[in-house]
């Protein structure tokens, strides 16, 4: 578990409802989007972000979209961690596993598809 390592922020998206590809990015200031609450939120200039074909998912400083987000129709979902330079890629991996096991408690027909570090 990662509550005695470094800070990381990790987001969780219905993978269905995301248009390929995804593409992570440093914002400069005035890109828009709608968080969780449904509420627009102005990204502050350098917050990175991860975005798909429709607009943004979601950034550091504000988390998910409103668009994407995980439901009780779920079906498929993307977890993604974002991390600061020098986070070890296996501490990643060891986080992702971590939410894997805990998503496979509650549903146990779920399995993990791929788990994949992107360094920028």
């Amino acid at each position: 578990m990662l509550k005695d390592r470094p800070f990381t922020c990790t987001a969780a998206h219905d993978l269905d409802r995301i248009t390929l590809p995804i593409a992570v990015e440093l914002s400069r200031g005035d890109e828009r989007y709608n968080i969780l609450n449904g509420m627009e939120k102005e990204l502050p200039a350098g917050d990175m972000f991860m975005e798909d074909r429709e607009g943004i998912t979601s950034s550091i400083i504000y988390g998910p979209d409103n668009r994407t987000q995980i439901t009780e129709k779920t079906n498929s979902a993307l977890y993604t961690v974002y991390a600061p330079p020098g986070i070890e890629g296996s501490l990643i991996i060891e986080h992702l596993s971590d939410i894997a096991h805990y998503v496979q408690l509650a549903a146990p027909q779920a399995k993990m598809v791929e788990m994949v570090v992107h360094p920028l």
